[in-house]
């Protein structure tokens, strides 16, 4: 066979506008907003680029950029819920965070976290890597591959506040199932918070298992060290033991 002709080999394919229109819906690549202005401008809302230029502007000016979030969600009467999650992110790409998690005098729990962050849209999603050993009796690091995504809207606020709902990327930080109806905070007088009051002594400690709060046996309190409250509740719930 003979060769085709090298200006067959070289020729550009001529679309009509209604082609370009739908293979432009199909890219996933930034670099043809180059193409001209009209594809700039759908790359720009298909890959919503917007926030991504935004944070990385943000996160670049000073090589770190820092997000505080907190909320005090109240259960009724003196029970609430007392959390603080604070971010930092560099323009390296990875990021450092610590939460903290209250009910009152009743139960606490706090981690640290290490890993990477990036863009997907409007979300800026992170992954945790393995920390560094700790001493015995300081907070520890969350274990590598736990992944949360965080509105890149929020971040840019710098600070934000949740009293009332619970964002489900509180759940996903923290490695725990969300619940199928999203938590919400309970007036002061709820009958139901007053009830868990007066069920409960005041030397009662609590975990979070499936977005629901159960009270720690007491033999579990009093042999096991609070970071294994979970795990060993968690066994009880499932075989009904508690």
């Amino acid at each position: 066979k003979h060769p085709p002709p090298a200006d067959a080999q070289t020729a550009m394919v001529q679309l009509d506008d209604a082609a370009l229109d739908r293979i432009v819906a199909f890219n996933v690549s930034p670099a043809a907003r180059l193409c001209c202005r009209a594809w700039e401008e759908k790359v720009l809302e298909t890959l919503q680029l917007k926030y991504r230029i935004s944070f990385q502007k943000a996160v670049n000016e000073n090589g770190t950029l820092c997000y505080h979030h907190c909320g005090v969600r109240s259960m009724g009467c003196d029970f609430e819920e007392c959390v603080a999650y604070q971010f930092d992110f560099s323009a390296s790409g990875t990021f450092s965070a610590q939460w903290n998690r209250s009910f009152g005098q009743w139960s606490a729990a706090n981690e640290r976290q290490v890993g990477r962050w990036e863009v997907l849209r409007d979300m800026l999603v992170c992954e945790t890597s393995q920390g560094p050993p700790v001493a015995d009796g300081c907070v520890l690091y969350a274990p590598a591959g736990r992944i949360f995504q965080l509105p890149i809207d929020t971040v840019l606020s710098g600070n934000s506040s949740a009293d009332n709902v619970t964002p489900l990327w509180e759940y996903q930080i923290r490695g725990t199932p969300a619940p199928e109806t999203p938590m919400q905070a309970e007036s002061a007088d709820a009958s139901q918070a007053s009830g868990i009051l007066q069920r409960h002594h005041e030397n009662a400690r609590f975990v979070e298992i499936d977005g629901e709060l159960h009270e720690v046996s007491g033999d579990i309190v009093e042999n096991y060290p609070e970071s294994q409250w979970e795990r060993l509740m968690r066994c009880r719930i499932r075989f009904g033991l508690t």
